[in-house]
């Protein structure tokens, strides 16, 4: 893959660097914020900072080669305006070796139905597939209609899994998606 991919509407997508911590946290941030409202504890939500989710992001950024991690970021105008995360299955039920992860992917809400999650999505989930991932599974709360949505939309499909999201006091229901790549 090249180091960015320029499609027609304007979103670059590329590896991240060291200095994007900062844009990833922020998008977090964000996502998090309007994605789980109402879905997550406000008290939980609220306890949430562009600082966390920034260190986070620095962790990620620097374990990613002894994880085997890509993270890739989408600009839009030089601004990052997403990211995602993919690697190996965390899931102890997976084949060591054919079954890659998206770990993560957010977008700016202001950024939301305009191509950049399904542009990030593609360049995540290609990356799995060079590195010979044959089929890739995410996790997604039981409750995000809007984020199931788009997953079945863009060829995902429920496979049967079911976990836990621990959310402060609460835990919530998760279920994983699969998809062939």
């Amino acid at each position: 893959m090249s180091s960015s991919t320029r499609p027609a509407h304007g979103v670059v997508v590329r590896e991240a660097v060291a200095g994007d911590a900062e844009g990833i946290g922020r998008v977090r941030h964000a996502a998090w914020q309007v994605a789980y409202s109402g879905l997550m504890p406000a008290d939980y939500l609220a306890g949430l900072s562009v600082d966390g989710f920034v260190l986070s992001a620095r962790r990620m950024l620097v374990d990613r080669a002894a994880r085997r991690v890509a993270v890739l970021v989408a600009e839009v105008g030089g601004v990052v305006s997403g990211f995602a995360s993919v690697g190996p299955s965390r899931d102890a039920d997976e084949s060591e070796g054919s079954v890659g992860e998206l770990y993560a992917i957010y977008v700016d809400p202001a950024m939301w139905r305009l191509g950049v999650g399904a542009r990030l999505q593609d360049v995540a989930l290609r990356r799995l597939r060079d590195e010979g991932y044959r089929e890739a599974t995410l996790w997604v709360l039981a409750t995000n209609g809007a984020s199931r949505a788009f997953y079945e939309h863009t060829g995902w499909r429920h496979d049967g899994g079911v976990s836990g999201f621990e959310a402060g006091a609460e835990v919530l229901d998760e279920t994983r998606y699969r998809r062939t790549l």
